[in-house]
């Protein structure tokens, strides 16, 4: 990955996690997950979009295509996608839509070229679970793309589902799955060769639970029943926790990346636990909203800013370990920012000056750290 790119997202980064408090401190926003009018903007949409779509998936991209240099579909991804941003900020749903879909079929032109179009590896016994995940990461960036378009579409001009539970910022915030799938596919791709039956089969079921188990639940959410969450946030935790076990029984010997990913395992479990606090909060503590407005903030620095950093920093650094890093320093600066700095910053809006600058500190150590050069030379 160039120095160049390194920059580009270090600024789109850094720049959406400080979007994340503009409005605590401007006039006329709304909060996220409410659907604003034509004359309000939320910032949180350029705080999920700059670094799970922009950033995430250019990275995303690049991994796929196994290329130095920007492509010129991903040059067109990295501009499209920055466009797409900042016309779903500014509710120009017209522009958004077009440029969605544009985006989804460079995606998909990506995928074919390293993939197929018809995704059959899934169903295969034989083909390695990494693959899958990574398979389904790029798919699901697109399929992304292509449902918020349509939701879009619906909600603002068709009006043919009319449902308080087909939010727009639902299916903003899911561009964080591709993330998700994509440090699955690095963890399985680390992990070493295992011929027991058991082990095979433990590997592949975890990749069905969790891509079939996300569809569900946002149906679940769709559908509006507190139950039904419950149940498929359980199942997903429980996975979490099958694919961590999966990982650290064939992780031999702990290096640089496995130690990234098991700090950012740690991250998406306290992920799980919070959803599924935040599910029985809608059913219990609904008249709670300050407290539950908190816990969804920590919710989401977990994942977004700590499990899908994690991936993100074994993604960009895949083959340029060892790091000249020293890696604890960075995963307590991690720890400290996403779980202490960032969230009490929500409540205690004087606290941004701290968090962003320590914000953008710890993604310049990961992005800037010097790695082995001969090994990406042999790339």
């Amino acid at each position: 990955m160039t120095t160049s790119f390194k920059i580009l997202l270090w600024c789109l980064m850094t720049t959406g996690f400080a979007f994340g408090y503009a409005g605590l401190v401007l006039p006329g926003q709304t909060a996220i997950l409410e659907t604003p009018r034509a004359d309000t903007y939320q910032f949180q949409r350029l705080h999920i979009f700059l670094f799970n779509l922009v950033g995430g998936g250019a990275v995303l991209l690049s991994f796929t295509q196994g290329q130095q240099k920007l492509s010129w579909r991903l040059k067109v991804y990295l501009v499209g996608s920055i466009v797409f941003s900042l016309a779903a900020f500014l509710n120009l749903y017209l522009i958004a839509i077009g440029i969605a879909i544009m985006l989804a079929l460079v995606v998909e032109s990506i995928r074919v070229e390293r993939f197929s179009f018809v995704p059959l590896d899934f169903f295969s016994f034989a083909k390695p679970v990494a693959q899958k995940f990574h398979h389904a990461a790029v798919l699901c960036l697109s399929l992304g793309l292509f449902i918020s378009a349509g939701v879009m579409f619906n909600n603002n001009y068709l009006h043919l589902v009319r449902s308080s539970h087909l939010l727009l910022d639902d299916f903003f915030l899911g561009f964080s799955f591709p993330l998700s799938l994509m440090a699955f596919s690095i963890m399985f791709s680390l992990a070493s060769p295992d011929s027991r039956q058991w082990v095979t089969f433990a590997r592949q079921a975890s990749f069905w639970i969790v891509t079939v188990g996300v569809i569900i639940f946002f149906v679940f959410i769709i559908i509006g029943s507190l139950l039904l969450e419950f149940l498929a946030a359980s199942l997903l935790l429980l996975d979490v926790l099958l694919i961590f076990y999966l990982f650290k029984l064939d992780i031999q010997e702990l290096g640089e990346p496995e130690e990234f990913l098991i700090s950012g395992m740690l991250f998406l479990v306290l992920t799980g636990i919070t959803g599924l606090v935040l599910v029985l909060w809608n059913g219990f503590w609904l008249n709670n909203k300050t407290s539950w407005d908190l816990l969804l903030q920590i919710h989401a620095y977990l994942s977004l800013y700590g499990w899908n950093l994690a991936g993100l920093t074994v993604m960009i650094h895949y083959y340029e370990f060892p790091l000249r890093l020293h890696s604890l320093d960075v995963t307590l600066l991690h720890w400290t920012t996403v779980i202490l700095v960032a969230p009490t910053a929500d409540r205690l809006p004087v606290l941004a000056i701290v968090a962003i600058p320590l914000f953008a500190i710890l993604l310049g150590l990961i992005l800037f750290a010097p790695g082995n050069t001969h090994n990406l030379q042999k790339r």
